[in-house]
């Protein structure tokens, strides 16, 4: 299927910008905005296969190419490719099986380094040219930490211990959000770290096994936790013991000053948290469905935006298209919907095994 209508509709948002840009008759360079060239797409692959890989999106041309990663290099990309950052002109994709980091140049797609011997590690960020986060699991899938990298010589320099299974991170000025997901055990904090220290300043309290953070415009940290499953020996889920997914409303001053609980306990809670440009929107994945709220919302909608399971989920800031990536499964292709806010799908793509995320270059 092709692209056009989308393709059209960010060409208007794009030229407006540039136009803008030029009325602000500034000294320095304009700055394109992230994902006005085109986007990647994370495919995770099925663990232990080494099978994961990249594909990428190019808007100019409306074309989806897959397996960039190993045309382009001549090797794997490796096994459970679980995230990638574009930072700088540089693409960091963390392949957590593999216990590494693939640097790549996000223009070309040509390797520039890794870094290894990782023991589980989960997502990047950028603090500044020199300096990068990562999440990290630990070798046991609980101890989580934070490592603090060099970016100039792709060394690991300090070790921040957070909380059980640091996941996804929220960089706010000079504060870090870590959100501890518990790996495969539990937690229900949010650690916030001061980059320019690297020390841990303030722990907010969530609800069990917070996955995903955003910022509104407001200035509020939205925090989605999946909540604890405990099962019986038959493995159905044992109710009593297990806990309810939350999305959580963390203030300026990092207090949580509201929670909203699903209604019951379920394998598929709360998750992949994102929110559209204008940061008055938040989305998020639960019980094979994707749910829309406005960030003033006191009370989670009753009824989705679309009902369809999406493994990884994201907000096009071009144009705040949602990209929903569907995985069948960890053997077979997987495949990226383009649609608007009303769930009308524009565009279906084809993508490679287990796609759970999107980079915006």
């Amino acid at each position: 299927m092709t692209f056009s209508f989308l393709r059209k509709l960010s060409t208007v948002v794009i030229l407006s910008f540039l136009v803008f840009l030029q009325s602000c008759k500034s000294d320095t360079d304009p700055v394109i905005p992230p994902g006005t060239a085109g986007f990647f797409i994370v495919n995770e692959g099925g663990f232990g296969n080494g099978n994961s890989s990249l594909s990428y999106y190019d808007r100019k041309a409306d074309v989806l190419t897959n397996n960039i990663f190993t045309t382009k290099n001549g090797r794997p990309l490796g096994d459970q490719a679980q995230s990638m950052t574009i930072f700088e002109k540089r693409g960091y994709i963390v392949v957590q099986n593999s216990g590494k980091i693939e640097v790549i140049d996000a223009d070309n797609f040509s390797s520039l380094a890794s870094v290894t011997n990782l023991p589980s590690p989960r997502y990047f960020i950028g603090i500044s040219s020199t300096k990068g986060y990562l999440s990290d699991w630990g070798v046991d899938g609980v101890t989580g930490t934070v490592k603090v990298i060099n970016l100039a010589t792709l060394e690991v320099t300090k070790t921040i211990q957070t909380g059980k299974g640091a996941n996804r991170m929220l960089k706010v000025n000079n504060l870090v959000y870590v959100a501890n997901s518990g790996g495969f055990d539990k937690d229900n904090t949010v650690k916030v770290i001061d980059s320019n220290t690297d020390a841990i300043v303030a722990t907010i309290t969530t609800g069990d096994n917070p996955n995903s953070l955003q910022r509104d415009k407001d200035g509020n940290i939205w925090v989605a936790s999946s909540g604890y499953i405990v099962y019986d020996d038959d493995f159905s889920i044992n109710e009593t013991a297990s806990t309810k997914g939350s999305i959580s409303k963390i203030s300026s001053s990092n207090t949580e000053i509201l929670r909203l609980t699903v209604g019951q306990v379920s394998y598929s809670s709360p998750s992949n948290l994102v929110i559209a440009p204008d940061g008055t929107s938040l989305y998020y994945t639960y019980e094979d469905a994707i749910y829309l709220m406005p960030t003033t919302a006191t009370a989670l909608p009753s009824a989705p935006l679309k009902s369809k399971s999406y493994y990884g989920l994201a907000i096009d800031p071009t144009n705040g298209m949602i990209i929903g990536c569907s995985a069948p499964n960890y053997s077979s292709a997987g495949s990226i919907d383009i649609f608007d806010n009303g769930g009308t799908v524009l565009a279906t793509y084809t993508s490679g095994i287990a796609p759970n995320g999107v980079a915006f270059k």
